[in-house]
């Protein structure tokens, strides 16, 4: 199994992060790769949310689409979003986001375990990983820039 973690700093309340990042069914809009997201089976209970989400990834460069289903939990009261899976194009997948203020905004905690059920797509998203986060993390910054500009407090409405 691949792990992988980073932080980093970014500008913006993590209040603001959390809802963006658990506000799944809009990633298609606005992460790279991701061409359709779907959430189904939401349950809240006081400031938790679970819900089932489907993501259809496409990296037409190497002919590669794949999706994931996840279970996934955002926690509000503790900031924190956790997506498990073991359907779709990964044999085990653990993705741990989580956000902690800091003197004018957020450090935003990333851990991912995987492993994928194909070897090819188990080398090419080690090999490319940094890359690859490096572009969704700063598809999430511009997201959260774009909402606030508008006025949205990461909800995208």
């Amino acid at each position: 199994m691949s792990r992988h973690t980073f932080s980093r700093w970014l500008p913006h309340a993590p209040e603001h992060l959390f809802a963006i990042v658990s506000d799944v069914a809009h990633y298609a809009s606005f992460v790279p790769l991701c061409e359709a997201a779907r959430v189904w089976d939401e349950r809240t209970e006081g400031p938790v949310r679970t819900f089932r989400a489907e993501l259809r990834i496409a990296y037409p460069r190497l002919g590669l689409r794949e999706y994931f289903i996840s279970d996934v939990t955002a926690d509000a009261g503790r900031l924190s979003v956790l997506a498990i899976s073991r359907e779709g194009a990964v044999r085990e997948l653990e993705n741990r986001w989580l956000f902690r203020p800091r003197r004018g905004g957020t450090d935003v905690h990333f851990a991912l375990d995987f492993s994928m059920s194909s070897r090819m797509l188990q080398m090419v998203m080690n090999a490319t990983f940094d890359y690859a986060m490096n572009r969704i993390l700063n598809a999430f910054a511009e997201r959260a820039r774009q909402l606030e500009s508008a006025g949205q407090g990461g909800l995208s409405g």
